[in-house]
């Protein structure tokens, strides 16, 4: 089948013991209705053993969602019952490939369709996947391939042909092409890039209101970048570092962000409030100076890192077949876009000053897995910090040209 891949997914193998991380520790792993019978047929005792304490249905579901039918119950390690002293899995290093769920099997891919395509790409929350898609100087590249294998787990599918002529659906191609080509144009500076796709996505959301065609927005935005002219819009942008104290506050505050053990992010997290020298017995106002201290050692070097913000945001906005929701609500994506953006860059700022001089692309790196893996994967966290800029108003395009600009 063809599939469309970024290429680094050519070079991408598990290192099993190798890695740092262990793939089943600390989350929900769900199990498929299909699978869970196939475990119950088992007979080896050991395997059932284990399946009977490490394995709970999920009663409270109904019979349409059997991709959630049951669970993996973790140890007190946070770790999978079926997990070999190796970090390897057992249920595949004995029985093959093929007896594992859905969820095992497809990670670190997340795998969508667009029409008769299947679209492949890794999660960043995988070590391994972090390092090939990140650290590529030269960005990310796409690429066709065949691919023998059958698909039977999808993310997302997309049939565009299913909506109306002129819907965002329906010209999805083109508008996710042209998203990923304003991310990659680094003639632009990468928050001027990022406010220029607020002002498209906000435009797309204005022609599902008005009488305003998508054809038309889209020529006109490409015009607009092939001019030159994106920077014009946003030289009068003022920087505001209070909104980004006030973002960087509920982080610090919210001492249990929810559903998050791994001990790496817990070190990057001490390494923050460290840099930061951020301090509930501080006043406001010392913490805000700190806090400017911290990003102006950032700013020194941060063009350096940019190629890597970049590569983090064109894998987020392909696999998300961005900006597209259930509820229609393109404006809402966008704002889960600057949240994953502002709160890795947040977070670099305090852990650069923690590490000084030994701070290091690799650290960039590393601190974005932990990062994806304990709250780009929670949306309880996520909405926790969304619904803090709803509350107070903050979440429209102007706000976030405050967020992002330093």
């Amino acid at each position: 089948m063809k599939t469309l891949q970024p290429i680094y997914m050519e070079k991408f193998a598990c290192i099993g013991p190798q890695c740092e991380d262990t793939c089943c520790a600390n989350w929900t792993i769900s199990i498929d209705k299909k699978s869970y019978k196939k475990y119950r047929k088992i007979n080896d005792l050991d395997f059932k053993e284990k399946f009977k304490s490490g394995v709970s249905k999920n009663k409270t579901l109904s019979n349409s969602q059997d991709s959630f039918f049951a669970r993996m119950n973790l140890n007190d390690q946070g770790q999978c019952s079926f997990l070999t002293e190796e970090k390897l899995c057992g249920i595949q290093q004995q029985y093959g490939e093929n007896h594992l769920c859905s969820t095992c099997a497809i990670y670190p891919r997340m795998v969508n369709k667009l029409n008769d395509s299947i679209e492949k790409s890794g999660l960043v929350s995988c070590p391994e996947i972090a390092r090939l898609a990140l650290l590529n100087k030269e960005g990310i590249d796409f690429k066709v391939v065949e691919l023998d294998k059958k698909t039977t787990f999808l993310n997302g599918e997309l049939s565009t042909n299913l909506y109306k002529e002129d819907s965002i659906e329906r010209n999805y191609w083109d508008i996710r092409y042209f998203i990923i080509q304003v991310l990659q144009n680094r003639s632009i500076k990468l928050w001027e890039r990022l406010l220029y796709i607020g002002l498209f996505v906000q435009k797309l959301q204005e022609t599902k209101n008005e009488s305003v065609q998508v054809h038309s927005v889209v020529s006109t935005f490409k015009n607009n970048l092939v001019a030159g002219n994106v920077s014009d819009l946003f030289k009068n942008v003022p920087v505001n570092l209070e909104m980004q104290f006030k973002v960087l506050k509920l982080i610090t505050e919210s001492r249990s962000i929810e559903g998050i053990h791994h001990p790496r992010f817990k070190e990057y997290y001490s390494k923050f409030l460290n840099g930061i020298k951020y301090s509930n017995e501080n006043s406001d106002e010392e913490n805000f100076k700190n806090y400017n201290i911290s990003l102006e050692h950032f700013r020194k070097e941060e063009e350096n890192y940019e190629y890597i913000f970049e590569n983090y945001l064109v894998n987020y906005v392909f696999q998300t077949m961005f900006p597209l929701n259930t509820e229609g609500d393109y404006l809402k994506e966008y704002s889960y876009l600057i949240l994953h953006y502002s709160l890795i860059k947040l977070h670099l700022i305090g852990i650069k000053s923690s590490l000084e001089d030994s701070f290091s692309d690799q650290d960039i790196v590393s601190f974005i897995q932990s990062f994806a893996r304990n709250i780009g994967h929670n949306k309880a966290y996520l909405n926790k910090v969304y619904n803090f800029l709803k509350e107070n108003k903050l979440n429209n395009l102007g706000s976030y040209s405050l967020l992002v600009k330093n």
